[in-house]
């Protein structure tokens, strides 16, 4: 693409205000409370000494066209030609004649569907979270509509040669949903991120390579799409509070003990689209305590060595449907653990210097 490619968007956020945690009886227990390590536990490692590293088999992103076929890359990140300003300079372009079809990247929500001035002709935008959309531009039409949610691997548009181009061709990369600067290069389970120009990889997207789109559960313990509300009141048990459409409904005790654990989230660890509940205790060890329907299933120790960390918190970063965890440790730097499917994969620094903020979220 030549040209610079931006759009003005308006961004809408729903807050849900909730009361604190009030001296309710709660509607029933279950198991859950923190006890004496399972001794058929396989512990991952966590937090260690070492580089930063970055990703490899965790990327959270597959190649934007149909799994078995290879396009050629014509421009890769930072090209002179014009893959070098704001807009453009992680971007790459694959060779592929109008009407070929474009898949999406990962699962997310469509942020964007329609012409745009700029030169990049009719685009896509996904939105993945966290600000961070994949762009897919010069396309012919487009399969989806703003808002709609959509799966790794599901067509999306097919390609053309819309705006300012000099023949057919897909222009794809990870931009700010807000503004469509450029973001950072695509990381792909098939390339990382590593685009030779002349080469042409070979597509690993099929449908259903994630099945369910847009799943980050933060907080969902119910598993009906809203954010419910748990806590650990100042007795060390851990509560409910379900979303019932307006406001909370009365809270329910999932557990007791939890009073001495130095960081609780809720997250879905494993991918069903509830939230599971992640917990770092006074030994620093990371424990997952896996939703069963009702309460909490076996736990298992998927970490260590977490006890000087300043902030532990689960997210969703990568885009896949899993909770990664993110990290403030002693020294102020932000670190990333990719869920790799049973632990961690290797850690990323993302930042330094947030050792003086009071939350992280």
């Amino acid at each position: 693409m030549r040209h610079s490619v931006r759009a003005g968007l308006g961004l809408v956020l729903a807050l849900l205000t909730t009361a604190a945690p009030a001296g309710a009886a709660y509607a029933g227990t279950t198991g859950g409370s923190p006890g004496p390590p399972e001794p058929q536990v396989r512990a991952v490692s966590g937090p260690a000494p070492g580089a930063v590293t970055g990703l490899a088999a965790g990327a959270p992103f597959k190649l934007p066209y149909p799994a078995g076929q290879r396009y050629t890359v014509t421009q890769t990140p930072g090209s002179g030609y014009s893959h070098n300003d704001d807009y453009n300079r992680h971007a790459v372009d694959f060779a592929m004649g109008t009407g070929t079809a474009i898949v999406a990247s990962a699962g997310g929500t469509v942020h964007y569907a329609g012409w745009t001035d700029g030169g990049g002709g009719n685009q896509v935008l996904i939105n993945h979270g966290n600000n961070r959309c994949t762009q897919y531009a010069h396309l012919s039409s487009a399969s989806v509509r703003a808002g709609a949610r959509v799966a790794q691997g599901q067509r999306i548009a097919s390609s053309g040669a819309t705006g300012n181009v000099t023949g057919p061709h897909l222009h794809w990369n990870v931009v700010h949903c807000s503004s469509f600067l450029s973001r950072e290069i695509p990381n792909t389970v098939e390339t990382g991120t590593s685009y030779p120009t002349g080469s042409a990889p070979l597509s690993q997207n099929r449908p259903g390579s994630s099945t369910r789109p847009d799943l980050e559960r933060v907080s969902d313990w119910s598993g009906d799409g809203k954010a419910d509300v748990l806590g650990v009141d100042s007795g060390g048990k851990l509560w409910y509070y379900p979303h019932n459409g307006n406001a909370l409904s009365s809270p329910v005790q999932l557990g007791h003990g939890w009073g001495s654990f130095r960081h609780v989230m809720a997250a879905d660890w494993s991918g069903d689209g509830k939230a599971d509940i992640l917990g770092v205790d006074a030994q620093g060890r990371l424990w997952y305590y896996p939703h069963s329907g009702n309460g909490f299933g076996a736990r298992k120790q998927i970490g260590h060595g977490w006890q000087s960390f300043r902030h532990v918190k689960a997210a969703d970063w990568s885009g896949d449907g899993k909770a990664d965890v993110i990290g403030v440790d002693s020294g102020g730097k932000l670190w990333y653990y990719p869920h790799s499917g049973k632990g961690f994969g290797p850690r990323k620094q993302l930042g330094h210097g947030w050792g003086s903020f009071r939350f992280v979220m």
